[in-house]
C-alpha cells in the first residue's frame, strides 16, 4: 500500500479555531469508542472484576486509557496527517520540516491535553499569532490547514 503523503493537494490558509474545535468534538465520539474498547480489554484481563475507584490501580488505569487515546491520535496524525474528525471538517496537519513523526505527534498530543486542561487558554493564544499557530506548532514548523478541494 503506498504511503499517504502529508503534502496537501493545494496549500491553503491556516484552519480557523472554530474548525479545529469542531473536528475535536467530532473526534470525541471516536475517543469514547477507543475508551470503551480499552476498558473491555482491561475487564477481560481482570476476569470481569471492576477497577477499584481509588488508589494506585485507578491511576494506572487512567494512564492506560490515556495511552490508548494518545495512540488513536498519533496513529491517524502520522498515517494520514488528519483524524477522522479533521477529515470531515477538511483540515489536516502540514509539516514544513521532516522529523520523526511518532515522537513529535506524541508531544503534540500531550500539548493538546495540556491545552484542554488549561480550559482552552492555550488554544486561544493561537488567535494572537499572525499565522494562527499554537506555541507548539510554531516550534515544530507545523500548521493545521484548511483544505480547498
Amino acid at each position: 500500500m503506498p504511503e499517504q503523503s502529508t503534502q496537501p493537494r493545494q496549500l491553503a490558509e491556516t484552519a480557523p479555531l472554530w474548525r479545529r474545535l469542531a473536528a475535536l468534538f467530532y473526534d470525541l465520539f471516536f475517543v469514547i469508542a477507543v475508551v470503551f474498547l480499552a476498558t473491555a480489554l482491561a475487564l477481560f484481563a481482570t476476569g470481569g472484576e471492576a477497577i477499584p475507584p481509588h488508589g494506585p490501580v485507578q491511576w494506572l488505569f487512567r494512564a492506560y486509557l490515556l495511552i490508548w487515546v494518545g495512540g488513536y491520535f498519533v496513529y491517524f496524525w502520522c498515517k494520514f496527517a488528519q483524524t477522522p474528525g479533521m477529515k470531515v471538517w477538511r483540515i489536516m496537519i502540514y509539516r514544513e520540516r521532516k522529523q520523526s513523526c511518532a515522537g513529535v505527534m506524541t508531544l503534540r498530543f500531550f500539548w493538546g491535553v495540556l491545552c484542554i486542561l488549561s480550559a482552552g487558554l492555550l488554544f486561544f493564544a493561537a488567535m494572537r499569532s499572525e499565522k494562527r499557530q499554537t506555541w507548539f506548532e510554531q516550534r515544530t514548523s507545523m500548521r493545521v490547514i484548511k483544505l480547498i478541494n
